[in-house]
């Protein structure tokens, strides 16, 4: 089959340490991808502080979400896109409200050797954190 529909239940969600931060992952259901993908929801007051080891776009589907980098920051809220380069710091906030969104990475985000080296930092969830 050449085409598939995911939604937030049918993901492996994850926490980000101790936040209430949460990665919902779509690259773990069998099915091989050249790129990741997936959703995640930000809480206001936690931040993401990450060093992407892919290029990635995110979309916002509801709130304000907010990405900081060395020299400034970009805000987008919903049905617009932030798109993140490999390489440099970032750290990602809810700007004010719950952030839910859908990105994709190339390559798939949890195959590179920076991510796995972090793997400690993300616990599993036993479902959706999304109504």
């Amino acid at each position: 089959m050449a085409a598939y529909t995911y939604d937030t239940q049918r993901a492996n969600w994850q926490q980000f340490a101790d936040t209430k931060i949460y990665i919902g992952d779509l690259a773990d259901d069998g099915v091989p991808k050249s790129m990741g993908a997936g959703f995640a929801v930000l809480h206001p007051g936690d931040v993401m502080e990450w060093v992407p080891s892919y290029d990635e776009f995110i979309v916002v589907l509801s709130g304000r979400f907010a990405v900081d980098f060395e020299g400034g920051s970009v805000t987008a809220g919903p049905h617009e896109l932030v798109w993140v380069e490999e390489g440099d710091p970032v750290a990602f906030r809810a700007d004010g409200e719950q952030v839910l969104l859908a990105f994709g990475t190339n390559p798939p985000w949890q195959t590179t050797e920076a991510t796995r080296a972090s793997a400690a930092m993300f616990r599993p969830l036993p479902g959706s954190p999304v109504d």
